[in-house]
This record gives structure tokens, C-alpha cells and sequence, in this order.
């Protein structure tokens, strides 16, 4: 639930990009539309299933998953539109308590209206679940008896203004996100909310590989409910970045912003929160078939706990090798720093550290088949007691086209 948007927006790039992906792995033809089937699988072994400290007992378990999609593609007057549908099933040999049925919705198009104006909208519904020991579980996965499901949706349009020739390009961004836990309990009641933003960026052109951007955001968090003896949690959040975008060599691309962030509470008993955003992200690639990734953001994130607010820092590398055509590696590291800011000066701040190991190796074993060994070690350490785990989880997962 911590990185519930950034998640939102990695599944809707997932469906996007479908019908691309699937390009030469066939597809099925039904008068205008492209019918694109996958089907994806995993079996893998996680030694800590509910994310439990080192002192509690964990629960180990054989986990299988089962994920079909289906893409429909189509154009309109020459403007791409594309409609998905995935269903994932997950179940667990020794943790029955643990299995899952998420479905998820797409549709997205793009829309050129001439040489100098366009259009992109996209929505996203996900019916899904948060793993015991995450999101409001965190540190007491062992006392629920199932994850906790959710709906969740988000409908993002950007109206584009500027043509490939032009010096300068400027969007205009507006987007809704919703949250809805199943439960009822009020613990669950006062984390339904949605938030609306809406932005806009200014892309200039200083040389042929380099664009200055001015990013700037508003947004609108409103919760649904709140309870009489509690502190609304509404705010309203402004964003300004200031960076640029480059392609400096045939190897190195990348963007970097940074500026300034303001979250004001409706509740004065809250205190607002002002502090310093950025956003960075390099590719370098020394040799055509290999490829490391620079990333690190700094942002604020609702509260699934306590505290007013999230502050959170992310750093990220990873490299990625083509070995051959068939077969490429992937590792990586992640590390997420948590801070749940408080207005009572008598209570320690929680600081939570998250650190996530990858490797991965694909290799296209058929045009139609492809296989994936991976393994991932994650750790959070606290300066809460109750707080902090290691967990292990390795596997083997394919994917299947036409």
C-alpha cells in the first residue's frame, strides 16, 4: 500500500506496452480488433511468508501463480486504443490463509488531433490484495487470518501541445486515484480515501540532446471517513521540479529534477510539512548489450500507520547483460528509507529501512516460451521493537504467447 500509485502505474504500463511486446509472438485477428493471449506462471519458496520479526516463529511455504491476459488492440483513424484483462491466482502448499484472486482492468489510447495537439487517457481498476506484514499489516502479518483486498482505480489524461520540430513542448496533466479496503473495521474505514492532481510541464529544447523541464503538481487528498476523536487527514499537495532531460552520448540517457514540496493539512492540529523533492534516473550503457540503471526519488506518501505522513527516500541500481539473443541476467539492489513524521516532539519518529536484493536470469527457450529463474532477498529494520524481518524468496516463473 506504501507505493500504491507507483504501482497503479507500473500495471497500466504493463497493458499499454502489451500489444507491442506481442508484436512477434502472434496474435489472434477479430474484424478491427488484435486479440493478444499471454499466460504467466511462477512456483517459487518464501521462507517468511507474514513477514515476521526474527523472534516470532515464520511461516514457510511453496507459493504457485497463475496469471492469464488478454489484450484487445485497435486503431481509430489511425490512433492506437488498447483494452486488458489479467487475472492472477496465487496459492500457497502450507498457507492457505494466504491465497489470492486479483483482477485487473485497463484501457488506454492515444490520440493525435493534428501535428501540434494530442491526447493520452488511460484508467486502471484493480481488484487486489495486500500480503499479510505489508501495507496496514506491517509488523502484525500474524494476527490477521487473510491479506487484506482492496479496490483500487486510477484515471490519468494528458493533453500534449507541440510537435517533434518544435523547441519547446508543454502537457497538461489531471489524474484521479481511489483506495477502498473491504474491511469495515474503522482501522480500515479511516485509510479509504482518493486524491486528484492535477500538473503540468514544460519541456525546452537548449541543444539537440538536452530539454530543461518544469514540472509543477497540485494534489487533493481527501479521505472518506474520518472518526469524531480523530485529526482530519486531508491535505493538499504542491510540487515544483526543476531539472533536465539528456542524451548526452550514444550511451548515457537520463533525467534529473529536484525542487520543492509543501503538504498542508486541512486539520490545524496537523503540522503542515515543506521540504526538498527530486527525482533522478541515468541508463548507461558502455556496450550495445549491457546496461546499468541509476534511480533515486525523494516524496512524501500517506500514512498507513502512524504518524502524519511518510517522508521517503528511494535509491535503486541494477545491471542488466545480454549474453546472447536467448539469454540475459538481471541484478539489482533497492533501498526505501521511511520516516512517519509526527507533531509531538515526547514521541520518537518511526524510521523504517527497507533493502531488496534481485537476480534473474530470461532465457527465450521457444518464440512462444519464455523462462525466468530469480531470487530476492528483502529486509526492513525499524527503531520500533515490533518492527523488522528478513525474508527469502526463489523460483522459477514462464511466460507464454501464441
Amino acid at each position: 500500500m506504501i507505493v500504491r500509485i507507483n504501482k497503479l502505474a507500473a500495471m497500466m504500463a504493463i497493458f499499454a506496452t502489451a500489444a507491442t511486446q506481442a508484436q512477434d509472438a502472434g496474435r489472434i485477428q477479430a474484424g478491427s480488433f488484435d486479440i493478444i493471449p499471454t499466460f504467466d506462471s511462477s512456483l517459487s519458496y518464501i521462507d517468511n511468508i507474514t513477514r515476521t520479526t526474527d523472534d516470532d516463529e515464520n511461516i514457510n511455504s511453496w507459493k504457485a501463480t497463475f496469471s492469464p491476459r488478454i489484450v484487445l488492440g485497435t486503431q481509430v483513424n489511425s490512433n492506437p486504443i488498447n483494452l486488458g484483462y489479467r487475472i492472477e491466482r496465487g496459492e500457497y502448499l502450507t498457507s492457505t490463509d494466504d491465497d489470492y484472486t486479483d483482477h485487473f482492468l485497463s484501457a488506454n489510447g492515444e490520440f493525435e488531433l493534428n501535428s501540434r495537439h494530442a491526447i493520452d487517457v488511460s484508467a486502471l481498476y484493480e481488484d487486489g490484495h495486500e500480503e499479510r506484514g505489508t501495507g496496514l499489516s506491517i509488523g502484525s502479518g500474524e494476527d490477521i487470518t487473510s491479506p487484506d483486498t482492496y479496490k483500487s482505480s486510477l484515471i490519468e489524461a494528458d493533453y500534449i501541445y507541440g510537435s517533434l520540430t518544435s523547441a519547446g513542448l508543454l502537457t497538461f496533466s489531471a489524474s484521479r486515484n481511489t483506495l477502498d479496503y473491504d474491511r469495515e473495521e474503522e482501522a480500515y474505514l479511516i485509510r479509504d480515501r482518493f486524491t486528484n492532481k492535477l500538473g503540468a510541464e514544460f519541456s525546452y529544447s537548449i541543444s539537440p540532446s538536452t530539454n530543461i523541464v518544469v514540472d509543477v503538481a497540485k494534489s487533493f487528498v481527501r479521505y472518506d471517513y474520518q472518526p469524531v476523536d480523530d485529526t482530519i487527514r486531508n491535505s493538499d499537495v504542491t510540487r515544483i521540479l526543476l531539472g533536465a532531460t539528456w542524451e548526452s552520448t550514444a550511451a548515457t540517457t537520463g533525467f534529473a529534477k529536484v525542487g520543492y514540496q509543501e503538504k498542508d493539512f486541512e486539520s490545524s492540529e496537523r503540522d503542515n510539512f515543506y521540504g526538498t523533492d527530486w527525482e533522478v534516473g541515468v541508463d548507461w550503457q558502455p556496450i550495445e548489450y549491457t546496461t546499468v540503471r541509476l534511480s533515486t526519488s525523494a516524496d512524501t506518501r500517506e500514512t498507513n500507520g502512524e504518524g502524519d505522513l511518510i517522508r521517503s527516500r528511494d535509491y535503486g541500481v541494477s545491471w542488466n547483460h545480454d549474453w546472447y539473443d536467448y539469454l540475459s541476467t538481471n541484478v539489482g539492489v533497492t533501498t526505501i528509507d521511511n520516516t512517519y513524521i509526527l507533531n509531538d516532539d515526547t514521541i520518537t519518529e518511526r524510521e523504517d529501512d527497507f533493502t531488496i536484493y534481485t537476480m534473474s536470469a530470461s532465457y527465450q527457450a521457444r518464440r512462444w516460451l519464455s523462462v525466468s529463474f530469480f531470487y530476492e532477498y528483502s529486509e526492513l529494520s525499524s527503531n520500533r521493537d515490533t518492527l523488522g524481518y528478513d525474508r527469502n524468496n526463489i523460483g522459477v516463473s514462464f511466460e507464454v504467447t501464441l
